[in-house]
């Protein structure tokens, strides 16, 4: 049968919801649609009615947000979605694949899913191990492969709210560690003691020396020790609310990164925006910038539809 002209985009997290439209070959997005409605708050929303059930209310949701893109057949275009909509409160859930998983997608649980008779959705799974699970981020690092070494070894560092470092041999991706690095700034500042001592700001490369004083304490160990100093140094010392924020930020961060210390293993970058810059920074602080690649921003911001399009690529041959 072959890969379609066009396929629909889905990419339903817990916090966000997003479609869109793409020419297969070129990967042009034509239309997109954007909502706040996450699956956690759009699980909330089904909870607090009887009248649907489960699987109904997630697909008229979609098939809401489905008109507002501009496509003239939705029934003869595939949609495939990844993330949290396989997820148990998704609208089915599917299994996690058991890690390893190639390069090619080989591995992972994927099945078409009629939704009403006027789409087909082409749901996939996520990913685990006898530890961990990630659904959505093992889509992006597939889509990342491509440029990947397919006979070494290696770290993909995916940072976020829940930063990925997944590990990668010989074309696979064999295992990999969640850090709560983001939710846990966030957490710590709003919702502590330390949430008076820190303001957000723009970043100034006069933040870099505070930051890189973080990372090092992080990478030392030394962040349970060090959360409260960042109260004492704004009393006693009258530290600047800002230079508190990347402080904060450096700890966690080195926390996150410190592994890295005693490892030989190459790192793949890949994240966008200030978070490229902070993490280029926190690494190049105490590992050889020979062990540093870093993902350009055109290729982070493909990397899901290149994963969707491999897995769809799997069904439609």
């Amino acid at each position: 049968m072959g890969l379609p002209e066009k396929f629909i985009s889905c990419d339903w997290g817990t916090s966000n919801f997003r479609l869109r439209l793409v020419e297969t070959h070129s990967l042009k997005i034509f239309s997109e649609v954007r909502t706040d409605l996450g699956i956690k708050k759009c699980y909330q929303l089904f909870t607090a009615q009887s009248e649907r059930s489960q699987e109904s209310f997630f697909a008229d949701y979609l098939l809401a947000q489905l008109e507002k893109l501009d496509v003239q057949e939705p029934g003869k275009v595939y949609l495939v979605a990844s993330g949290m909509l396989s997820s148990s409160i998704g609208m089915q859930e599917l299994e996690y694949c058991q890690m390893p998983i190639a390069f090619t997608g080989e591995g992972l649980i994927s099945k078409w899913h009629p939704v009403k008779n006027k789409l087909d959705l082409l749901l996939i799974s996520g990913a685990r191990t006898n530890n961990d699970v990630m659904r959505g981020e093992e889509i992006q690092a597939i889509g990342l492969s491509d440029y990947l070494p397919k006979n070494e070894k290696g770290v993909l560092l995916l940072p976020g709210t829940h930063s990925k470092h997944i590990h990668f041999d010989a074309g696979r991706f064999i295992d990999f560690t969640t850090y709560m690095t983001g939710e846990l700034f966030e957490v710590i500042g709003k919702h502590t003691i330390l949430s008076a001592s820190l303001e957000e700001s723009q970043w100034s490369p006069l933040n870099k020396d505070i930051f890189l004083r973080g990372v090092e304490k992080g990478v030392d160990n030394q962040l349970m020790a060090s959360l409260f100093s960042i109260r004492a140094n704004s009393l006693i010392h009258k530290s600047y609310s800002s230079e508190n924020y990347y402080f904060l930020s450096g700890l966690l961060i080195g926390a996150e990164l410190s592994h890295f210390k005693d490892s030989s293993e190459t790192v793949f970058l890949a994240v966008t925006g200030i978070q490229n810059e902070l993490y280029q920074l926190a690494l190049k602080s105490f590992i050889p910038e020979a062990r540093i690649v870093c993902f350009e921003p055109q290729i982070i911001e493909t990397a899901l539809l290149v994963g969707q399009r491999k897995i769809l690529e799997t069904h439609v041959k």
